[in-house]
């Protein structure tokens, strides 16, 4: 991956040149100065950045249905595995312990030669269980070894035609376990709680195992095409969860091999290979916001009823149950969410008008989708994961790759709390605290703007959330700063902190960004208690590195007709610059109004630093 060179001046107490006149405790003091630092202002997409700091979504690992889990404590502690579908034939698994640069760990996945599928090795879900015992799965504990914590690659796989004892092309949930996060993983073998024998050529969910001639009948009352049994129903993408309270569920998309439509299912477990049949439920139904299909979900631009990629995740009391809607080939194939109180629903989707979309490009950004996920923790951090594909112009597209997010919660026009990811994005964002050792402490400081139009609010400018969307259909409900025309914004911390970067987000809408920031002044202190004001003048905004190519969406006659309404922002890009460490307790940010524009947005500010 990509590293970058920055030379900085020769600095004396903490890059400041002396100065006559007032006369501080220890003799001298600072006048204002120019800060010595790095601006990204210009070959952003292409040239090298911090990778200290940033990362960026390169599509360099080759990864679609992506995973990804982070270890915090003990042998891998720091380090990040994900995985994905790759030949198809089994799995990979890739390392990190700088989020930027990735090789591969162990020797993942290979099915063996009697493992019931085929083909179609799908949408590995990684899962780390801490109290998962080994003796619980048939492995044994050598000498020095723990015996406790397993690692298990939830997968489908396509049948064979020559299996007997499930129905042959079809696809099924799968499981396999390992001491190590990079393997190798391999299928349990022996009896599970159910009582059936089970290895490779045995599905970890078989449907016909709530047939109603086998004594398990569910729906008897369901109305055609409703009921959970029907033979050689087929499931794929299989997600582990573990509740709060420790019960373990498996989440999966009935696949479309007996059926019109995916939908979400669901299964609470005995173990990890133990469903309980029992519960099988259906979770969503396509194109309405619950399975009792009174309300129509308002989602389009899918090309064929997909319900597919599940994840669950748990905040303040409720279930979110994340998915992508339509085809992975689809221009936008969003991450879509939807809300329940308990593990298996009732869920609810939340329409895409008021903030549904967790992830979703523009409709005419010159980003090719940004679905089926995972979501992991890093630290307090939520993060997502998704695959997405490289646009190529008029070559089409790449290969699917893994790309990464901030997440975060937000109140919607309804007063939902919906989950709401910083992207997708293509240009430098700011690493995990966890790696790069900083985290935004704009949010500590008290914010003043001037010249603010009257249904504003400063809060906006340090709520973590970069507004993505605002079209029908895709709109995140996240509001920007708006002014007037030219503000000034004050940021005044309570004490000194650290600041090391600073990241200024420009609006999505084209006709309300600004080109440069015109001058950034801190008030600093240097390590023998003088203070002074640094400052930064002229911070160029790098507009071509944001900016959507028209001749990726306008053919050459159109183009010679073209205003600046054609323009589209692909949204995540802001002014930065980096500098050496500063301690400072004030920013004053001046920005005027671009020439030509309806107005001045800016959708966030990041300082990266430390408070200690």
């Amino acid at each position: 991956m990509k590293k970058i060179k920055i030379l900085f001046s020769c600095l004396i107490c903490l890059l400041f040149v002396a100065a006559s006149g007032l006369v501080g405790c220890n003799g001298y003091t600072y006048k204002n100065t120019a800060l010595s630092h790095y601006s990204y202002g210009s070959g952003e997409r292409t040239a090298d950045y911090n990778t200290k700091l940033f990362y960026r979504n390169d599509y360099d690992v080759p990864l679609g249905d992506p995973s990804t889990i982070y270890m915090d404590e003990g042998p891998y502690a720091g380090t990040f595995f994900s995985t994905g579908t790759t030949s198809g034939s089994g799995f990979d698994i890739y390392k990190s312990t700088d989020f930027v640069n990735w090789e591969l760990a162990g020797e993942g996945f290979l099915p063996g030669k009697d493992h019931y599928g085929q083909t179609s090795f799908w949408a590995p879900q990684l899962l780390y269980d801490k109290d998962a015992l080994w003796a619980d799965y048939n492995i044994e504990a050598e000498e020095g070894e723990s015996g406790k914590g397993l690692f298990f690659l939830f997968y489908s796989a396509f049948s064979k035609d020559s299996v007997t004892d499930i129905v042959p092309r079809c696809y099924y949930p799968a499981v396999a376990i390992s001491k190590e996060p990079g393997g190798p993983y391999t299928e349990y073998t022996g009896t599970n709680g159910n009582g059936f024998e089970m290895n490779a050529s045995t599905p970890l969910f078989d449907i016909e195992n709530i047939n109603p001639e086998t004594g398990i009948n569910l729906d008897a009352n369901a109305e055609p095409g409703q009921e959970l049994y029907k033979y050689s129903r087929s499931f794929i993408d299989a997600c582990p969860y573990i509740a709060p309270n420790g019960d373990k569920y498996l989440f999966m998309a009935r696949n479309r091999v007996a059926d019109t439509s995916n939908e979400i299912w669901g299964v609470k477990m005995k173990d990890w290979v133990t469903p309980d049949y029992n519960t099988v439920t259906r979770l969503t139904s396509f194109g309405y916001t619950t399975t009792e299909r009174t309300e129509q979900y308002n989602f389009v631009g899918y090309s064929m009823k997909i319900d597919e990629g599940p994840y669950v995740y748990y905040h303040e009391g409720k279930y979110y149950l994340t998915f992508s809607i339509g085809s992975t080939n689809d221009k936008l194939y969003p991450v879509a969410q939807a809300i329940a109180d308990s593990p298996l629903g009732p869920y609810t989707k939340i329409q895409p008008e008021d903030g549904g979309l967790v992830c979703s490009p523009g409709t005419d950004w010159d980003i090719h989708s940004s679905g089926h996920h995972s979501f992991f923790e890093v630290g307090d951090e939520l993060w997502i994961v998704y695959h997405s594909y490289p646009v190529l112009g008029i070559d089409g597209i790449g290969s699917r790759a893994q790309c990464f997010e901030r997440v975060y919660f937000t109140t919607n026009d309804k007063g939902q709390t919906v989950m709401h990811a910083n992207g997708p994005t293509k240009v430098i964002q700011p690493l995990p605290e966890a790696v790069s050792g900083y985290k935004n402490i704009a949010p500590l400081a008290e914010v003043k703007a001037t010249n603010m139009v009257k249904e504003s609010n400063v809060s906006y400018l340090t709520d973590q959330l970069i507004a993505m969307h605002n079209e029908t259909g895709i709109n995140d409900n996240v509001p920007e700063f708006e002014a007037k025309g030219n503000t000034e914004i004050t940021l005044t911390f309570s004490d000194y902190v650290t600041a090391r970067a600073i990241m200024i987000y420009n609006s999505q809408d084209y006709m309300k960004i600004f080109t440069e920031i015109d001058r950034i002044e801190f008030s600093y202190r240097d390590e023998n208690g003088n203070t002074g004001m640094a400052y930064i003048d002229d911070l160029a905004f790098n507009l071509d590195a944001n900016l959507v190519p028209l001749d990726y969406l306008l053919s050459e006659d159109e183009m010679e007709f073209i205003d600046d309404s054609y323009y589209t922002m692909r949204v995540g890009g802001a002014a930065v610059a980096e500098f050496n460490e500063l301690s400072i307790n004030k920013i004053k940010i001046k920005i005027k109004k671009a020439s030509g524009k309806d107005g001045l947005n800016i959708s966030d500010i990041v300082v990266l630093g430390k408070t200690a």
